[in-house]
Parts: structure tokens; sequence; C-alpha cells
């Protein structure tokens, strides 16, 4: 039997699609594809259908409405955007798309402003550390994207829509598969005149992106081939602190070649090269920030007696980071390698996953991660389940290199441990929570104030912070009436100086609703934030968000939709001093 795992991390899609009708699969916590009612962790999975049903206009906006997800915003569309998971920092979270990782080299983190959902299939969520699978930053959690792919033969589709500050958006895809072979595209575009991020200022500022994404593969024999490119770009209008207009262009890509083997029925292998930019420039000066990756990745799946599975790995990475930014900059490159291992077994109703990870950067040094999963079946009904694991952050180039930058700074690490369960109360209801701890030591922070002269050293591994948490999760999907209701409660603190970190609420709660009569589907998604301290010892008031959405079929493939953002008008911030979207209306038409 062939393995599915180069197409599972590569063209995650084209691995999991099929099966997807029959059961939920997920690769992003073993990296193969498991059921996700039996992964010894807390995931969570957001549909293609969601997607749609949702206001959100980058992956920012599609996150929050998760259990455990938080997002800061810098104002409006395109607008700087921060996730935080369980309470993590945004730079400690890894996105990843196919299974590549996109962060900044600069910044350590993705900008998740600039990922249009048009283009995606899928969001599988990996809450907590998962450094032994997909390395550095994976210390809060993983969001992997999986791109969009078309079904068996031809397939094509697309969209229309319009809604309030002038937005338009448009997508369209065709593919085709078959006897071994598939080949695909898909492109989306979006534009908004958007509204003024400041709240002192009454100057719109807009937001273009354009999106696509191409793939194509190859089954002959033994081997596979297969290839894609992922790429966005556009421009961001915004506002710098003094309140001068000013733009940006923007670029984030992801390319990546592959081949595996099946070479019997105990050992699939599979190489893959990966390239990554990651490029902002300025249009009012010539400063400009760029990221470089370029990725070698052998990957080997070994089937075992009594069905244990292993996997070893080795990644190459070489890293090239540019900038110049009032007048000064940095241009530096790094090597790094590193190597794992995962050892999957059952026994009856045991399943016990451990990992380990060892990764050598140039510039950081090395470091050593584990990680150990166990779940136990209680019954059919009941699932158990406990963790274990350490992450780490590799210091970003800004950090070592950028002003008041620090080359000897250490990376961050993290010891997480959680308790979880998953219970079926009744056919099509299911309750699931999870109790969490994740101490973090060896934060960088800044000493040196608001001003430090040229030359100053900064930047240091001074900060420890203990995060507790518990997250609770009711879900019901009956013939017509799909239903969610979730909550977080966590305490994230410096444990150095007793304060809780900067825009994480104590407790948030979430609640989604869709229900289908015929041709109709009406639906409804709710966020309860409490409140939040900001820079300065500013508090963020609570608020309560509720987005409306409905579709109509017109025909066995047309379909008529509408959406309404902030339904009630709620008046609310996610960063001091910065605008958020009021009610606002969209209409616009699909084909599928």
């Amino acid at each position: 039997m062939k393995s599915i795992l180069p197409l599972a991390l590569l063209l995650g899609p084209a691995a999991v699609t099929a099966a997807e009708n029959l059961q939920p699969l997920v690769v992003t916590g073993t990296g193969y594809p498991v059921d996700l009612a039996e992964m010894p962790a807390s995931m969570d999975l957001i549909t293609r259908d969601q997607i749609e049903n949702s206001v959100a206009l980058d992956l920012g906006d599609l996150l929050r409405f998760r259990t455990g997800l938080e997002i800061g915003r810098n104002g409006g569309p395109g607008q700087a955007t921060s996730l935080f998971i369980r309470g993590t920092e945004s730079d400690q979270n890894l996105i990843l798309v196919d299974g590549v990782p996109i962060h900044s080299g600069s910044t350590g983190s993705a900008a998740l402003q600039n990922i249009d959902p048009q283009t995606i299939e899928r969001v599988e969520i990996y809450k907590g550390p998962r450094s032994t699978l997909w390395g550095s930053g994976a210390i809060g959690g993983v969001v992997n994207i999986i791109t969009r792919r078309g079904g068996p033969g031809a397939d094509w589709g697309g969209s229309l829509e319009l809604g309030g500050d002038d937005t338009r958006r448009a997508s369209a895809r065709a593919s085709w598969s078959g006897d071994g072979k598939q080949l695909g595209a898909s492109l989306s575009h979006q534009r908004t005149d958007g509204f003024p991020p400041l709240a002192t200022s009454k100057l719109d500022r807009g937001y273009e992106n354009t999106t696509f994404n191409l793939y194509g593969g190859l089954e002959a024999g033994l081997h596979e081939l297969q290839a894609s490119h992922w790429q966005t770009q556009g421009n961001n209008e915004y506002l710098d602190y003094f309140g001068n207009p000013l733009d940006q262009d923007f670029l984030n890509s992801r390319s990546s070649l592959s081949w595996g083997a099946q070479f019997n029925e105990l050992w699939h292998s599979r190489l893959e090269a990966a390239y990554v930019r990651d490029h902002t420039d300025q249009n009012q000066s010539d400063d400009f920030v760029h990221t470089d990756r370029t990725e070698l990745k052998w990957e080997n799946e070994l089937a075992l007696l009594r069905g244990d599975r292993l996997v070893l790995g080795y990644k190459y990475s070489h890293e090239k980071v540019e900038t110049l930014q009032y007048g000064s900059g940095y241009d530096i490159a790094s090597d790094i390698h590193e190597a794992w291992a995962q050892y999957d077994l059952e026994r009856g109703p045991h399943r016990l996953i451990a990992g380990a990870r060892y990764l050598d950067h140039e510039d950081a040094g090395h470091k050593p991660t584990w990680s150990l999963n166990y779940g136990y079946r209680l019954s059919d009904a009941t699932r158990l389940f406990a963790s274990a694991a350490t992450g780490f952050r590799v210091p970003n180039a800004n950090e070592r290199y950028g002003y008041g930058g620090n080359p000897e700074l250490d990376p961050e690490e993290s010891t997480s441990y959680e308790l979880g369960f998953r219970h079926q109360l009744l056919p099509g209801h299911q309750l699931s929570g999870s109790l969490y701890r994740n101490d973090l030591k060896n934060l960088i922070e800044w000493t040196c104030g608001w001003f430090a002269p040229p030359g100053s050293i900064c930047n240091h591994n001074v900060d420890r912070a203990r995060i507790d948490g518990l997250e609770l999760n009711y879900d019901y999907v009956g013939d017509a009436l799909e239903l969610h209701l979730g909550g977080n409660w966590q305490n994230p603190v410096n444990r150095d100086t007793d304060e809780r970190l900067l825009r994480r609420a104590r407790y948030t709660l979430n609640a989604r609703v869709g229900y289908t009569l015929d041709r109709l589907h009406l639906g409804a998604d709710l966020l309860h934030s409490g409140d939040r301290m900001d820079f300065g010892g500013v508090r963020l008031d609570s608020y309560t968000l509720v987005n409306l959405n409905a579709s109509y079929r017109l025909a066995d493939q047309w379909q008529l939709f509408a959406k309404l953002e902030n339904a009630f008008d709620e008046d609310y911030q996610l960063a001091d001093g910065y605008n958020t979207a009021g009610r606002t209306a969209y209409l616009g038409v699909r084909y599928r």
C-alpha cells in the first residue's frame, strides 16, 4: 500500500480530501494523516465550508474565532497582525503553507494579514509545542494552511463579492486529475479602500492583494513527483506613528519541488526542496526588509512490527535576511541543520507518540527538544490524552543584529504539560476539554528604555513567563443544524513582575451556529473577549463581536451569499489607539 506522507505534507488536500468525506483526518500533529479523534493532543480544524461562511478577509480574522486563539491588529485590512495561541507571543507560533514554514527571518512571525482565505482548502491548528516535528517557533502552536486542490477529473469554480469600504473580492480555480497526474491553479484578488487605522485620524488607508497557487503532480511506478508555488503580493497603505500617510509593497511566497518513492510496503522516502520569500519595500523611501530562505528536507517513514511507525528526518536551511531602515540595516546569512525522529505505537487502548529533535544554528547555537503524547481509549465514546513537551524559538535577525541587537542571545525555551479528553455524549454531540501549563524561560526583553545610544546592546534573555489554562468545547452536528460552543480561561503572566502578558485576555468565549434548510443556509459567529492590558499600562475593554452569514443555492452549482460583519456595530480596540471594523455588509455569488 502506497504511503500518503508526501502528499500529506506537500499537497495536503491531495492526500486527505478523499478521506475527508468519511472522517476528519489531520497531518500537522504527526506528519502523516491520522483521525482527528485519535490524536492525543488538542487540535482544531477549519473546513472549506466554514471558510466560505466567514467574513474574514485574511487569516488573522479567520483564526480569532477559534478557542484559545487571539489576535492583535494595528487597524484594518492589511495592517500588522499578531496571533496569540494559548497566551504565547506571535513569534512563538509557527505558520505553515502546505507544511513549509513561511515566517519572516527579521521578525520571526508570518504576515497573517496578507494570507487570503479564498485560496485555502482547510486550516489545521495544533495547540501546544511541536518543535520536535516542525522546529523553531513552534512553542504555542502550529497553524498549517492547506491550499485548495480540485477533485477527480476536471474541476473549476469561482466567486465574486462586493462589500462596505468599497471592498471587492474575486476568485477562480481550475484543475484536472486522473491516471496518476494532477494539474491545477487558483487565483484570488481583493481590494478595499479600508478605514482610518488610527483612532486620531480620518484618513482611509486601502489594501490590495493578489494571491495565486499553482501545483502539479505525477506518479510513475514507485516514484512520485510534486511541484507547487503559492504567492501573495500587493500594496498596503498605512499611517506612521505621527499620522503621515505611507504605503509599502509586499510579497510572500512558497515554492517546493519534491520526489518520493515507496520502495516497499515498509519504507517510504521523500526529498523536498523549498524556497520561501518574505519581502516588504517602502514606496516613500529606500527602506526594505527581505527574507529569502532555501530548505532541503529528507524524510523517511518506516512501518515496523505491530503497526508501529518510525519517522526519521533531516533538514538543511540557508536563510538570508537583508534590511535597510532609516539609513542603516544589516545583511546576514545563516545555515541551520536539523535532525529529528518520531516513534508512534499503539497497544490495545494505548497510543504513545514520542519525538526528539536537534537543531544546530550557525549564529544561535544548538538546541535539543523532546515530546511525549499519550492517548488512552477509555471506551468507544471516550478518549483521554496527556502530553509533555519542550519547545524553542531561535532569536530573529532583528533581535540579534537590528537596533540594540545582541548576537549572543540564546533561544527562548518552553516546557509544556497538558491533560485532556474527548467524549461522545450522544450521536452527533461531543464534549472536549484540556488543562494546560506552559513555562517559558530565556524570554528576550528590551532593556534600554525608549532610546539607546548607537552600539548599545539592549536585547537580553531575562524574562520568564507561565501560562496556565483551561479549554472547553461542545460540538453538535446534525442533519440540518451545526453548533459549536467554546471557552478558554487562562492566566498568562510574567513570572518576574507578576503582570499579565500584553494584549491577552484572561478569558474568551466563542460560538458558531449553522442551519441548512433545503437550499437555504443561515449562520452566525460570536466572539466575546475579556479585557486586555496594552503598552503603557492601558487597559483595553472587553468586547462582543457577532458576524452573520446567509446563502441560497440558486442551482446545483450556483450560490448567492450575504455576510454582515460586526452586526451590532461594537466599538472596540485590539491595540491601543487603533480602529477596528464597524458594521460592514458583503454580497456575492459563488460557482462551486
